[in-house]
Formats: C-alpha cells, structure tokens, sequence
C-alpha cells in the first residue's frame, strides 16, 4: 500500500515538473499570444509559489524515497532491540 501510494505520488511530482517544462517552452514559442501567455505565466507562478512535496502528517515528504526511508527506520529499530536484548 505504501509502495503504491509512493508511486502514484511519484508520478505526479514528475507530471507537475512537465507541465512547468512545456509551460516554459510556450513561452518562448509564443510571444504575442497575451491570452495564453498570461495564463501560463499564472499557471508557472501558482507552481512555483503553493506547491510543495506533499508530507504524511508533517513530519516527512511522501516521494520515491519513502519505501526505503522505512525500511532504514525498521532495521535500525530492530537493531537497538537486539542490542539491549543481549546488554
């Protein structure tokens, strides 16, 4: 369930980061369209200022890394138990 959702969090982070790319290159395509030119401008603007990785109950991003993050927490949790286990 995590993996998937990791995944799918993922995918969106890197559609966003296309959109702002083909927003970009229409910009410079398309300089006397003002219309459209306006819109992406609002478009880059309202990415670059309210987005932000998303967070799991604020404490850490959910992104391709989080699986691994996880699993790092598990093994060093289980390897301060065994250590006071044979203290």
């Amino acid at each position: 369930m995590v993996i998937i959702f990791c995944v799918t969090c993922e995918r969106f982070y890197s559609r966003l980061a296309d959109i702002k790319s083909k927003c970009t290159v229409a910009l410079d395509v398309s300089p006397e369209e003002c219309v459209s030119r306006k819109t992406i401008k609002n478009v880059l603007r309202l990415c670059d200022s309210r987005f932000s990785k998303m967070r799991v109950c604020g404490s850490f991003t959910a992104d391709a890394g989080l699986p691994l993050q996880l699993v790092a927490l598990i093994t060093m949790y289980c390897i301060v138990l065994l250590q006071l286990a044979f203290l």
